[in-house]
């Protein structure tokens, strides 16, 4: 017989509906530990929208975490120890962004940390458990590619875990779920960590097809959400291939990508289906703040002609804003709301920065006029007052009063340019 092995989902404390979005990490390492160890009994323990003290996990031989925020990493830590002291013979194994970037933090809580893309590296760990030889940290300077696994099979969890309405409730009752079709980042903005792999590890069109007609027939999906990194691939042959592979299948989709590509990939990507792309704009005060964040060739004006070509096409807009970026100002409110009402996207979001742990930013604080960081890393995340004033989860930093960049805003006052834009945008029904 072989090991019971339970993939958890982390509690997602810090978003206001947990259950919107498909823990599809978790589901996809789930689904390989399946396949390649037939005699095991593999499920999904969902932690999603529940109170900690309310939790105790059942028994396992193995616990596998897949941690991509660090704001999830207290209440896992607290319940590895819990667990530990339950069942000390279950062996618990991490991977994931918060692992990458501290592993060596990770290395004191789990029992072994995995670091890197961790197909091939779980799967050693596993084997070495069997032989008695686990290691504490496992990584690999190999390319284990996205597209030689299987996608994620999502009978782990209830059918109402995975499609529903939400995705696409501003398009009317559209039963969707969300995907992924590539893995990985070639881009390396500042504020961000999930440029791991540093390359973009595309599916294979054959591979999308499955998927999506998988998602058809099991769950009568008629809508996908692409949380690729960029769901608009750069290369004109890909997009082409990826395009073609989703618009036979009669769907529609929405994704996030970068203000890239030309019109012709993006004319492809509207006959694919294509209803909106939310754009990583932001900020929209300044070209200074974009460098400062090393947005890839983004400029204020760049932006909007890119948004020009998306309405052209009939594709609907979202913005995607970020305040308290260094290099921001007392005017970015009063500049944020002109262009919006200049370019009238569809739909905003609007988040504060996050200065998370491995993120540029983060390891480059002193120097660019940070004086500090909340070490608590539940309070590491970025959602502030975008569905009510009562919502304050992130902006866990704080600047110098003079910056290496210029004179800097306070905590306090980046929070209420927020709470000021939040509101407008909530009032005009731009927020979802």
């Amino acid at each position: 017989m072989g090991e019971n092995i339970a993939v958890v989902v982390p509690f997602w404390h810090y978003w206001i509906d947990p259950k919107k979005l498909q823990p599809l990490w978790e589901l996809y390492y789930a689904t390989l530990l399946r396949e390649r160890n037939p005699k095991a009994n593999v499920d999904v323990i969902d932690l999603r929208g529940r109170h900690k003290e309310e939790i105790e996990l059942p028994e396992r031989d193995i616990y596998f975490y897949w941690i991509m925020k660090s704001a999830d990493a207290p209440r896992v830590y607290k319940l590895v120890q819990e667990t530990k002291r339950r069942y000390p013979h279950g062996i618990h194994i991490a991977g994931g962004n918060h692992v990458d970037h501290l592993t060596e933090e990770c290395s004191g809580i789990f029992d072994a940390s995995i670091v890197g893309s961790g197909e091939e590296l779980i799967l050693q760990a596993l084997a070495d458990y069997r032989s008695n030889k686990l290691q504490s940290v496992y990584r690999s300077n190999q390319i284990f590619h996205f597209s030689s696994y299987s996608f994620p099979q999502r009978d782990f969890l209830p059918d109402t875990d995975i499609v529903h309405d939400k995705h696409f409730a501003q398009y009317g009752s559209i039963p969707g779920t969300s995907v992924y079709f590539s893995r990985g980042c070639v881009f390396h903005c500042s504020f961000c960590v999930y440029n791991n792999p540093n390359r973009f590890e595309l599916r294979l069109p054959e591979q999308v097809t499955a998927e999506i007609r998988y998602l058809k027939q099991r769950y009568g999906v008629r809508g996908v959400n692409l949380r690729d990194e960029v769901c608009i691939p750069v290369n004109r042959k890909e997009a082409t291939a990826m395009f073609e592979a989703i618009g036979a299948e009669n769907i529609v989709w929405r994704g996030q990508t970068t203000p890239l590509g030309t019109e012709e990939i993006l004319k492809l990507a509207r006959q694919s289906g294509c209803l909106e792309l939310a754009l990583g704009v932001e900020s929209v005060e300044s070209d200074k703040v974009l460098k400062l964040s090393n947005k890839p060739n983004s400029s204020v004006d760049s932006i909007r002609r890119y948004i020009d070509i998306l309405k052209k096409l009939d594709i609907k807009v979202k913005v995607c804003l970020i305040f308290g970026l260094p290099g921001e100002t007392n005017q970015v409110v009063e500049k944020t709301i002109k262009f919006l009402e200049e370019v009238k996207p569809d739909f905003v979001a609007l988040s504060g920065l996050d200065v998370v742990p491995g993120s540029v930013f983060h390891n480059s604080a002193e120097s660019l006029g940070i004086k500090s960081i909340e070490q608590d890393l539940s309070k590491h995340a970025h959602l502030m007052y975008r569905f009510g004033d009562d919502e304050e989860v992130g902006l866990p930093f704080e600047y110098e009063k003079e910056t290496p960049w210029g004179p800097s805003l306070t905590r306090e006052e980046i929070a209420n340019n927020i709470k000021q834009v939040q509101k407008y945008l909530r009032d005009r029904g731009m927020s979802y």
